[in-house]
């Protein structure tokens, strides 16, 4: 319980935070134009739209890497685990193979998100007893904001340990600092879930009954009405298709699912970007229905960004040191159909007969990248699922390794290259696309990050429909993201979705998520969730099953191998029967030893 008092005793002191706000700059500037303490903070509606501005920093600077990438793919049986590409070792393995302990738990204190609920408490608190302050209009509309927010917060939460502490009330900034009296015990799962549902009604209300939009960056960056929509359909989904601790899957809440996916499809004007690249290249896109804004010139944040993180934590490559030799040598990026073989670049052509071949163009110098450690690689098996007119594969680097008489003869670059005839030793991953920004020596990650996309609503209808057994349904929605991935080579006779039974159904959703969302932390809830039998037990749920592997559904074709030289698995399950409840992360000790009111999950 320290940790939370800590962040809630935090709270208090982010309150009295004023930030007067104009631009994207000033909006998202960690550094705060004023002091205040609370007496003489909560004073006219520009404090309350500063305290908004603060919260984004704070969510953006805490909890991006967790949503994003932590919890749903170190474990989520896409990483490799050995001698890597760059001959670094592979970190977190305890984590990659869902090894947890109290005392290994990746997470403490419930993964810090009360700290951030704290100050949305907060927010509710002063909204409560304003009096007359704010006008209603504006008042509800930040009502509606907090709300949502939280119960985003509290599903993470749910999805990773089921029944938390249900903290509703500032209490510290009440006058309660006695930490005997902060003790709190879990909520079972159905009480949080229940809670959670609640925070959307109340959301979705207070949209209702508003027009509201804040000042900061006309809203953008800000939780919307459409983020409570898709927050609702995922929170009905899984509610209606995994059962919880004291929680049974629920099946009609699968149909509300749907009604909130299709809002969120029809209601909004939300539109996939022309090209999958798009979405990593153009700020406050359509296509986006929650991002965390990284893309400021002017904010100084993009260097140390979550897109930076995300592109150095499987590449190992400190992005300035990368692309400032891109820039240098005229490659301001890399373009699709560009891609590295023995250290040079070359030209992706794809030939009538389907053979890929590489031939030779001007190129830096791979011996000046100063690439960092590796650490952690997707398995070769996920490139392998990729079509060569998949655009989504372009985001994939291989590098293969050459044959020792190739290597006698210097050889570094083949024309007429077949893959299929040399191994595979990894690939980089390149899927959030850099800038080169005026007055900056570097190429910099200057994307937003989005939390929601519209693709989340796509797959979540497939799923619903197939729940439905609307297998047509299931093409559509599927053949969305698949026509826009393939581009000017979509065919739907030769890549569309045929639907098939409902266990193939599941599957293809799951790898069809694998290839959109790769880096974005969607893998491990998808196998939680997706199932081989419709209504059947936890065992059935493709965390389980050997259809939840990365490899499924390759052909085992001799060339098919993982960098150590072994074949790449097909059918390996991401977790076997016996390791059941780890598929909630256990409590931390240190959490457990301070609060004598919290209780280990079970079989820890």
């Amino acid at each position: 319980m320290k940790n939370i008092i800590s962040k809630l005793t935090l709270a208090a002191v982010v309150a009295g935070t004023g930030l007067a706000v104009s631009s994207c700059a000033d909006e998202l500037d960690l550094h705060p134009n004023d002091y205040y303490v609370p007496e003489t903070f909560w004073q006219d509606k520009s404090q309350y739209e500063g305290f908004i501005t603060a919260l984004q920093n704070q969510f953006r600077g805490n909890y991006t890497n967790t949503i994003l990438l932590d919890a749903g793919e170190y474990r989520a049986g896409g990483l490799y685990l050995g001698t890597l590409a760059d001959g670094s070792g592979s970190a977190n393995e305890n984590v990659i193979q869902n090894q947890y302990s109290e005392t290994n738990c990746q997470f403490s204190t419930f993964a810090g998100y009360y700290g951030f609920i704290a100050n949305l408490n907060e927010l509710i608190y002063r909204l409560d007893n304003q009096d007359g302050i704010l006008d209603q209009n504006t008042a509800d509309g930040l009502r509606a904001i907090a709300y949502g927010w939280r119960a985003f917060c509290y599903f993470q939460m749910y999805r990773m340990y089921g029944g938390v502490p249900l903290r509703l009330e500032p209490d510290v900034i009440l006058g309660n600092y006695d930490p005997t009296q902060l003790y709190m015990a879990r909520s079972t799962a159905e009480e949080t879930l229940k809670q959670i549902k609640s925070d959307i009604d109340e959301s979705l209300r207070f949209f209702g009954s508003s027009t509201y939009t804040p000042s900061v960056n006309g809203g953008v960056y800000c939780w919307t009405k459409g983020a409570t929509e898709l927050l609702a359909g995922q929170v009905y989904l899984w509610s209606g298709k995994v059962s919880t601790a004291d929680h049974t899957a629920t099946p009609a809440d699968v149909a509300t699912a749907k009604q909130y996916f299709s809002n969120v499809l029809n209601n909004y004007g939300y539109q996939l970007m022309p090209n999958f690249f798009d979405i990593w290249q153009t700020p406050k896109s359509k296509e986006s229905i929650f991002s965390v804004c990284y893309s400021s010139m002017e904010d100084g944040l993009f260097f140390g960004s979550q897109t930076n993180f995300n592109w150095a934590i499987v590449t190992g490559a400190a992005g300035g040191n990368y692309w400032s030799t891109m820039a240098t040598d005229g490659y301001g990026k890399l373009e699709p159909g560009l891609a590295y073989r023995f250290g040079r670049v070359g030209k992706k052509t794809v030939g009538d007969d389907g053979k890929v071949s590489y031939s030779q163009v001007n190129s830096p110098n791979w011996s000046n990248f100063s690439l960092g450690v590796h650490r952690y690689m997707y398995k070769n098996a996920f490139f392998f699922q990729f079509n060569e007119n998949d655009q989504r594969g372009d985001a994939f680097i291989p590098v293969y390794s050459v044959t020792d008489r190739e290597q006698a003869m210097g050889v570094t670059v083949l024309e007429d290259f077949d893959p299929t005839q040399y191994d595979l030793m990894g690939t980089f991953v390149l899927k959030f696309r850099y800038k080169k920004l005026d007055g900056y020596q570097y190429w910099q990650p200057c994307v937003d990050m989005p939390i929601y996309r519209l693709p989340d609503a796509i797959l979540g209808m497939a799923e619903c429909c197939n729940y439905e057994g609307d297998n047509n349904g299931v093409a559509t929605y599927i053949n969305m993201l698949r026509e826009r991935a393939y581009g000017d080579d979509w065919d739907v006779t030769k890549y569309g979705y045929t639907p098939g039974d409902f266990k193939a159904n599941e599957v293809a959703i799951l790898h069809e998520s694998d290839k959109e969302f790769f880096l974005e932390g969607r893998r491990w809830f998808d196998l939680r969730r997706l199932t081989t039998t419709k209504g059947g037990s936890q065992l059935d749920h493709l965390v389980f099953q050997p259809e939840g592997c990365i490899g499924w559904g390759l052909p085992g074709a001799s060339y098919m191998k993982e960098n150590d030289g072994t074949p790449c698995a097909t059918s390996t399950p991401v977790m076997t029967s016996q390791w059941e409840y780890r598929l909630l992360w256990p409590i931390d000790a240190g959490l457990i030893g301070s609060d004598p009111l919290i209780e280990q999950n079970p079989g820890y």
